[in-house]
């Protein structure tokens, strides 16, 4: 089970308490909520950017509203180093210097801070349009700014502009992109018009350019390079990959893509051991908000990462392939580890499962195999099809001995089961659907869940939640319960602390958050008196996945409770004339 960490309030501490994973190896989901007085969230606010330091081991995070975290992923800690009071538009770690982290400010200027000194450092002016990209080279001295209309070259070192690179025609040239290319250190400008055009970092002189082909324009809107700077990969508003070698400056490869990805976003390589910058593995965000992962070698698709109810805006991949952070149009922030996905995917085989026959039963076996290979002659004798049927009969006959076998142990385990059980527990089988369990998780058997309730009238601990969560079917329906949740805390149970005192401040925050998603989802439930007595006993059940929570408390309302408000706002008649009765 993956974590998830609250920000409100905290300036440092863990990121997680017990370190665990998610699907697809989800690490920990960063929250960062406005609470009201009586601690019901209102809102959420929003993570905009993020990067890595060369090592890949620390996270830059900085939220809608200015305020700048680094986690440090091996450490298990974060902090809040800075607020700049605005929001951002790029952030980069300062490679030259690790405990400096640069900022695009919306004010078009790019600032300098010291996370250890918590201290201002530089100032990096000359931009008219918002800063939407910062790249550093692989030795840390110099970093490109870059805006839709120019890009600028400084030194690291002094915080000196020295070259400017501007487009003389505004109007039908956008700039998308300008970066280093690892270990050259060139700097590869792309633009609207589908051009890449490489540059020495030195002297911005002009050395080469890749030609596209003119017939089907590829509609260039991501680039992902490998760290040995050999390779390109170009992607867009097209269902192709476009693969460049940057020696030969030739188009290699073109891979065609699914039917359902009709548009990349971003790309970006995973590094992995031994590769030796040579990466085959590439990550692609494409329209639909989900991050697929591919093997451009095999053209294999290998994984993915996302949902579409909540989709991913940006990602990020550190450079030694162990992390991947995706900031999500819900405002929040996904870290995910990815050594252990590639853990489960390389994951060797289960093993072979063998039933262990009797000897009887092996002996009519090998016997039958011996009459048949004496009867596979051209001429079959008279002999050897009596055998044949004789083991024919013999085998039919030990069936028929095991299925009223069988029956006669279901007719014992019925009359056991209903010296165990009231009448008034007890359920007809023939009333319940099989139909709707038929998709059961891999281990379960609906049967036996039916025996293992009614003769126990529980599940094991251990597993309660889990097989109860398989059994009623829940659709987890992230969008929808982040939609009620944004809505923030319902009047009715502002006050919930004054009526029901519970010890624990965590329980009370789960208890209201999830009631005022029910009184969202339905008025009627925030006029219920007895709606938190009811729902107590989910909410401590489930009180650290509160999605499941709410859907199996609107499970049960919906489900087994419709009768309850038929004479709502008067108790409900007709269900306490059938208890008197």
């Amino acid at each position: 089970m993956h974590n998830t960490l609250e920000l409100h309030g905290k300036e440092s501490g863990q990121i997680w308490h017990r370190k665990g994973t998610g699907k697809n190896g989800l690490l920990v989901n960063v929250l960062h909520s406005i609470f009201n007085v009586a601690d019901v969230p209102l809102k959420t606010v929003h993570f905009l950017q993020a990067g890595f330091d060369r090592n890949g081991e620390r996270l830059l995070a900085v939220d809608q509203r200015g305020n700048v975290y680094v986690f440090d992923l091996i450490r298990n800690k974060f902090e809040l180093v800075h607020r700049t009071g605005t929001s951002c538009t790029a952030v980069a770690f300062n490679l030259r210097n690790p405990s400096e982290f640069l900022i695009a400010m919306p004010d078009f200027t790019v600032k300098c801070f010291d996370a250890d000194k918590k201290e201002f450092v530089a100032w990096l002016k000359g931009h008219m349009a918002p800063v939407k990209e910062i790249s550093i080279d692989s030795n840390g001295d110099f970093c490109i700014t870059t805006s839709a209309e120019i890009a600028f070259l400084w030194e690291l070192k002094t915080f000196e502009r020295k070259r400017k690179l501007t487009i003389t025609n505004k109007n039908d040239v956008c700039l998308f992109r300008a970066f280093f290319c690892p270990v050259s250190n060139y700097i590869l400008t792309c633009f609207r018009d589908d051009s890449i055009l490489v540059w020495d970092a030195k002297n911005l002189e002009f050395k080469y350019q890749l030609v596209v082909p003119e017939k089907n324009p590829p509609f260039y809107r991501a680039f992902a390079v490998t760290n040995d700077g050999s390779i390109l990969v170009c992607g867009g508003k097209s269902s192709y990959l476009q693969i460049w070698n940057l020696e030969t400056h030739k188009l290699i490869k073109i891979i065609e893509l699914p039917k359902a990805i009709k548009e990349i976003k971003e790309m970006g390589f995973l590094s992995q051991s031994f590769d030796g910058g040579s990466h085959k593995i590439i990550a692609m965000l494409c329209q639909d908000g989900i991050l697929r992962f591919a093997d451009i070698e095999t053209c294999r698709d290998l994984f993915q990462i996302g949902q579409e109810n909540d989709s991913i805006q940006h990602f990020l991949l550190s450079s030694n392939g162990k992390f991947c952070t995706c900031t999500l149009v819900s405002g929040q922030l996904h870290i995910y580890d990815l050594a252990t996905t590639w853990k489960e995917l390389n994951r060797a085989p289960s093993p072979i499962v063998r039933a262990l026959r009797s000897n009887e039963d092996f002996h009519n076996d090998t016997n039958s195999q011996i009459t048949c290979s004496k009867g596979s002659t051209t001429t079959q004798s008279s002999r050897s099809r009596i055998t044949l049927s004789t083991n024919t009969i013999t085998t039919n006959k030990l069936a028929i001995k095991k299925r009223s076998h069988s029956a006669s142990d279901r007719l014992q385990l019925k009359q056991h089961y209903a010296t165990r059980i009231s009448d008034k527990t007890s359920i007809s089988s023939s009333t319940l659907d099989q139909s709707a369990f038929r998709n059961l998780p891999e281990g379960l058997n609906f049967k036996k869940l039916y025996k293992i309730l009614r003769f126990y009238g529980e599940y094991p601990t251990k597993y309660r939640a889990f097989i109860w969560r398989c059994l009623l079917r829940l659709p987890e329906n992230h969008g929808a319960y982040a939609a009620l949740v944004e809505k923030g805390g319902h009047l009715t149970f502002a006050k919930l602390q004054e009526q029901y005192p519970l010890k624990s401040r965590k329980l009370l925050r789960i208890m209201q958050r999830v009631l005022s998603a029910l009184a969202h989802w339905s008025s009627i439930f925030g006029e219920t008196d007895y709606l938190p007595l009811l729902s107590f006993p989910f909410i401590k059940l489930f009180e650290n996945n509160q999605l499941i929570c709410f859907e199996v408390i609107a499970t049960v309302l919906f489900n087994w409770c419709q009768l309850w408000f038929m004479y709502f706002p008067n108790p409900p008649v007709n269900i306490l004339g059938i208890i008197l009765n």
